[in-house]
């Protein structure tokens, strides 16, 4: 993991860690709140397919987000971890089988979560539409012992508002912090490509500035904000990787 200037922050790494390459500066001004803050022109799709976790054994995608929250929550004395679009939790399990004494909630719906709950030994499985649930049934007290994690499904759904609202309240409820990670298109294809993406199952991506002026709007108070690997073949640094709190509230704080 490597931090970036787009804000300040403590680094992940050591100062001599590979930096990322210098990425072009965009000619535009970021958009506003009726393109989730993304640039003019950009062409987001109005629908995706059920995106279906099928397990790939060869590539490990964003290796370094699950890893990097649970540092985060053995810092914050937190011992549950609440994964909003787990998937079928492949990553979930790598964490489980670090830490045996934690709980670990899962949240997504359809054949992924059909799939947590037939498949996996631990864990609480939430069925949730990401994009129309307004409140988790999780029991407050594992709210108020919580590490969040939503990592690359953001850029999944069409109205990504429900699901910040989501993250929101469960940070207002008590969670510590959320980690929070998604394609940083400027790594990717450039602040200016004109969209859609080139992974069919993504309905748009932010550049960096976008991601975190949507953030802001939605009430999170960034912490850090940086690129991490997107995955442990090529190690590009091309995703975004946050921690974020709510306004007026220190991270961790009860």
């Amino acid at each position: 993991m490597h931090a970036d200037t787009t804000t300040t922050s403590q680094p992940l790494t050591s100062p001599d860690a590979p930096r990322p390459p210098a990425v072009p500066e965009s000619s535009q001004p970021i958009g506003g709140p009726e393109n989730f803050f993304i640039r003019r022109g950009y062409r987001s799709r109005s629908e995706v397919e059920y995106f279906l976790d099928e397990t790939d054994n060869t590539v490990t995608w964003q290796p370094d987000v699950y890893p990097y929250a649970a540092e985060r929550a053995e810092e914050l004395g937190r011992d549950v971890v609440i994964d909003i679009g787990c998937g079928r939790a492949g990553k979930l399990a790598s964490l489980a089988s670090e830490h045996p004494d934690w709980t670990f909630v899962g949240v997504d719906f359809g054949d992924n979560l059909r799939w947590c709950r037939d498949n996996h030994p631990f864990g609480q499985w939430v069925d949730a539409d990401l994009e129309s649930t307004e409140r988790l049934p999780i029991d407050p007290d594992l709210v108020r012992r919580s590490v969040v994690i939503c990592s690359d499904m953001i850029e999944h759904l069409v109205d990504p508002a429900p699901t910040l609202s989501l993250i929101l309240g469960l940070l207002r409820e008590g969670g510590a912090a959320a980690v929070l990670s998604t394609p940083a298109r400027e790594c990717r294809s450039g602040y200016d490509t004109p969209g859609p993406p080139r992974n069919a199952s993504h309905v748009r991506e932010w550049a960096s500035d976008e991601f975190q002026a949507l953030l802001r709007a939605s009430g999170f108070e960034i912490r850090y904000a940086g690129l991490t690997r997107s995955d442990d073949a090529s190690n590009g640094l091309s995703t975004q990787l946050l921690l974020v709190g709510t306004e007026g509230m220190e991270v961790g704080e009860r």
